[in-house]
């Protein structure tokens, strides 16, 4: 019987997820009722007929793209996207100033604000680890979280210092 690691496996659903679902979908369609052996494995999945002899050189290809792609990202981020996270940074700040003023005065109401900017900081702190310290697994996951920053910052978009560069 052939095994496949968990590190491979992912790496073919991320990759190549069209031909994960198919061999998925091959390997449930044959059930158990033949012997697992090599032989019928191949017939299983016959898909070594049909691979181009330029596999490998694609595949090389496509790893200097997602390659470059991820340097200019990266690039990207030191240049603007730390920009908006220290902008984001403050004006959370600057709201915890201002919530725990309002405590302190005995205002209800002041803690759900605390904790809302308490979650404010935690989905910074995530979308900084994926779009400036490059923790993310397909660049689809950095352009979203790219997205969701430049969200976060468009309902500062009346203070003084946002720049229009930081629009969604």
């Amino acid at each position: 019987m052939t095994t496949i690691n968990r590190g491979t496996l992912l790496e073919l659903v991320r990759n190549r997820p069209l031909l994960a679902a198919e061999l998925l979908g091959d390997a449930f369609a044959a059930g158990d009722t033949e012997p697992a052996g090599e032989k019928a494995l191949l017939r299983r999945f016959p898909r070594q007929d049909h691979m181009s002899a330029d596999g490998p050189v694609l595949a090389a290809r496509y790893r200097e793209i997602v390659t470059d792609a991820r340097r200019a990202r990266a690039q990207r981020a030191e240049a603007v996207l730390a920009g908006l996270i220290a902008f984001l940074r403050a004006r959370v700040r600057e709201d915890l100033d201002q919530a725990r003023k309002t405590a302190d005065a005995g205002e209800p109401g002041s803690h759900k604000l605390e904790r809302d900017l308490a979650a404010k900081r935690s989905r910074l702190d995530y979308l900084e680890s994926v779009l400036v310290k490059d923790l993310y697994l397909a660049i689809e996951e950095h352009a979203q979280a790219e997205h969701l920053l430049r969200l976060e910052g468009s309902a500062y978009n009346w203070h003084a210092d946002y720049q229009e560069a930081w629009r969604p």
